[in-house]
């Protein structure tokens, strides 16, 4: 049995095979306000209803251009940005993403949270989650590489909200990637639907009561939705469904009427969310430590014009770990047992008795508190090639380089040649 005859009485995805994916993005809110993302739009938008900061495209041929390298989009798939949607993170909410990498989920909810714990298990795909949460200029967040046992484990009635984004069959990607079609096996749902129920079950022992936990897939059968829901449901009394808020969708089904469906039909690839509250009083079961910080700021007296005005307004202290700084917000959790790959912002180290300062520095920053070079679209390609730029004025030391008012990263000046430090693995061509 193939993919298609399998799922024949969920949704038909034969007229589809042939035909082109839904693409979008998203404005990055901690970088730019929407009036300023659209009137510097790259490419034609139409509104997403599955998320107040999402639009619709005709392609995703904007990858390339230096405003998403500077981290004001990201792209999306329309159907993807629901379970940010679901999730409903408040400013004040500590939150968990179990399964974060590549983070585009992640990235997203920073932008509405107070601190965030990004985890990934896969020690290869927890780098990109890195590097994408260095170009969207995350501050409040540690990125954590391990099983989701050992998250429970650690922090346990921790999270005001959790989301389980589960690694799946992905029916809902075939469109993208036909290989998907071609390596499909009943064999592979049936692992895929155990393991979401282990990692589900695990991120729901991290819930505070009171709390919210949010389970999304992008796959179609029921195995890995409905079901994992009922059984999951079934063996904790204390979680009950509740509405996901997730505009224009279908009903799940088997009875989940609160759950929500999107098929290609709805205007996404196809996305399963499910939103669940934990009964009781809020309370914390963990006593996690926080880091030990210091509100030292002098090493970085000769790059930033006031190092204060950021840190020290968003509550954040200096630690520093195998001859690292980072600007960690004072409220991260420091958990022990946990193996933690980022804490906050990785502010750089000393070579040479010289502090070198590190890219994450200039893409988490307000760009107002450094030296600035502003380019236009064809120096800035320039600049994310490795090359130098020459300045129209006298300049020294590290530098901002800014498109359109967003950092690119930065260089060294002397007089008025700008050396290049953009990072030589996010070189483009």
């Amino acid at each position: 049995m193939n993919m298609f005859e399998y799922l024949k009485d969920i949704t038909d995805l034969a007229p589809y095979a042939d035909t082109k994916p839904f693409c979008g993005l998203r404005f990055n809110p901690i970088k730019m306000s929407r009036q300023q993302f659209e009137n510097e739009a790259v490419c034609e938008l139409s509104p997403c209803s599955f998320y107040s900061c999402g639009y619709r495209t005709g392609d995703d041929s904007s990858g390339s251009h230096p405003l998403h390298l500077a981290g004001g989009y990201y792209i999306q798939e329309p159907s993807a940005m629901s379970a940010v949607t679901a999730l409903q993170a408040q400013p004040h909410d500590i939150v968990l993403d179990m399964c974060a990498a590549p983070g585009s989920k992640s990235t997203a909810i920073a932008a509405h949270c107070d601190v965030l714990v990004s985890n990934e298990i896969n020690p290869k795909r927890v780098m990109s989650l890195i590097g994408n949460t260095e170009r969207m200029g995350v501050s409040n967040a540690i990125v954590t590489n391990s099983d989701s046992n050992v998250i429970a484990k650690c922090f346990e009635g921790y999270f005001d909200k959790v989301l389980v984004d589960s690694p799946c069959s992905g029916e809902g990607m075939f469109r993208k990637h036909p290989q998907i079609a071609e390596n499909w096996s009943v064999q592979l749902v049936e692992m895929c639907a155990r393991r979401s129920s282990v990692i589900l079950q695990n991120a729901a022992r991290t819930v505070k009561q009171g709390g919210r936990l949010v389970y999304s897939t992008c796959t179609y059968n029921l195995e890995e939705n409905e079901m994992v829901i009922l059984d999951f449901l079934r063996n904790n009394p204390d979680f009950e469904i509740t509405d996901t808020g997730i505009p224009e969708c279908e009903k799940g089904f088997l009875g989940l009427d609160k759950a929500s469906r999107i098929f290609i039909k709805n205007g996404g690839e196809g996305h399963f969310v499910c939103a669940m509250l934990r009964r009781g009083q809020p309370n914390c079961k963990s006593k996690i430590q926080h880091f030990k910080t210091s509100d030292n700021t002098d090493f970085l007296s000769d790059i930033i014009r006031s190092p204060l005005e950021f840190y020290k307004n968003h509550d954040f202290g200096i630690i520093e770990h195998q001859g690292v700084k980072y600007a960690v917000h004072k409220k991260l959790p420091c958990p022990q047992g946990v193996r933690v790959m980022r804490a906050g912002v990785r502010l750089g180290c000393y070579v040479s008795k010289t502090f070198k300062p590190d890219h994450h520095l200039f893409m988490s920053a307000k760009p107002s508190i450094f030296e600035t070079v502003d380019t236009d679209c064809e120096s800035a390609r320039a600049f994310l090639r490795g090359q130098p730029l020459d300045v129209s004025r006298q300049l020294k030391g590290y530098t901002a380089v800014l498109y359109h008012g967003l950092a690119l990263g930065f260089g060294k000046a002397s007089d008025s040649v700008l050396k290049n430090h953009y990072p030589h693995g996010l070189r483009i061509l």
